[in-house]
């Protein structure tokens, strides 16, 4: 089937690509009904149709191209599949390093050609503001500019593979190698449209993923779903040695008007009270906060954290 894919033809009509599509749909363990299936094709058509609009040159296309073959292999894990689709990674750059630039854009011109009358409405396309409401594409700037328009008398009849990537653009063909376009990732992902991030940036998004995590663990522990089975990477001291010792000994001087019998169980049970009540706390604490990194521990004190709060 990938070879038959990869051969020298005329463009396939729509009419006739949709069976093979819908035999990969329902090869998975998804069963559509007919509009189901009408509404899979129609976003599939549209997201092809966006990308190959949006696309600035014919190396551009090769790469959104990769980025897809990028998310298969993303999502398997079983090493024959893994190593079946690094076999369709290197027929694309096989296939496509052999033709000219001009080969490769006649061949997107042609595709959009066969797909000028298709006008749907995608949703997730509205709502980043690259698709407006009679359903035209806006062309929206992003970081990959290869202006293939502007250098296409002197590109057009060299070949893919004779162009050096490093100094052409910022993409790669290697099989784990950095895209640099968007295009072809997933649109649905929060991440989408970010590049490479700065330090200062990775940071900002650790920490507040770190919220994230905590006000999901407060829930938990509300719920009582938490699990206490991990081992609890985070210390938090919520009270100082200091301020127990002052609370316990504050405790026994209340009690010395009694008997010598009733002080020594009130002591008891107020200290048993307070070790209670300070393990709940100590177990609803260390369910704040779960990082991934074992081998660090941090430790807090929780009211010189409110002090430096504004």
């Amino acid at each position: 089937m990938l070879s038959s894919v990869f051969e020298e033809k005329s463009l396939t009509k729509i009419s006739l690509l949709r069976p093979t599509l819908e035999c990969v749909v329902l090869s998975s363990i998804m069963k559509l009904d007919k509009s189901s299936m009408n509404k899979l094709f129609d976003l599939m058509i549209m997201m092809v149709k966006y990308q190959l609009t949006a696309a600035t040159g014919p190396v551009e296309i090769v790469l959104l191209t990769l980025n897809h073959t990028d998310a298969m292999r993303d999502m398997v894990s079983n090493p024959n599949a893994q190593q079946c689709i690094g076999l369709v990674h290197q027929m694309v750059i096989d296939f496509y390093g052999t033709l000219t630039f001009e080969e490769v854009w006649n061949a997107r011109n042609d595709c959009l050609k066969e797909l000028e009358y298709y006008s749907v409405k995608v949703s997730i396309l509205l709502r980043l503001g690259l698709q407006n409401d009679d359903g035209s594409f806006n062309s929206i700037y992003h970081k990959y500019n290869e202006k293939y328009k502007e250098n296409k008398t002197r590109l057009s009849g060299t070949r893919l593979s004779d162009i050096d990537l490093k100094t052409y653009c910022d993409g790669s063909f290697n099989l784990f190698g950095e895209r640099g376009t968007i295009l072809g990732k997933n649109m649905y992902s929060m991440l989408y449209g970010i590049s490479k991030l700065t330090s200062e940036q990775e940071n900002h998004n650790y920490v507040k993923e770190c919220g994230t995590k905590a006000e999901l663990g407060m829930l938990a522990v509300q719920l009582g779903t938490e699990e206490t089975l991990y081992k609890r990477p985070f210390t938090l001291n919520l009270f100082s040695t200091e301020d127990n010792d002052n609370t316990n000994i504050e405790c026994e001087s209340d009690s010395k008007e009694d008997s010598q019998n009733d002080v020594t169980i009130t002591k008891y049970e107020k200290t048993k009270f307070n070790e209670d009540y300070k393990t709940k706390l100590d177990i609803i604490r260390t369910d704040l906060f779960k990082d991934d990194h074992e081998d660090i521990k941090y430790s807090m004190n929780l009211l010189e954290l409110l002090d430096k709060t504004e």
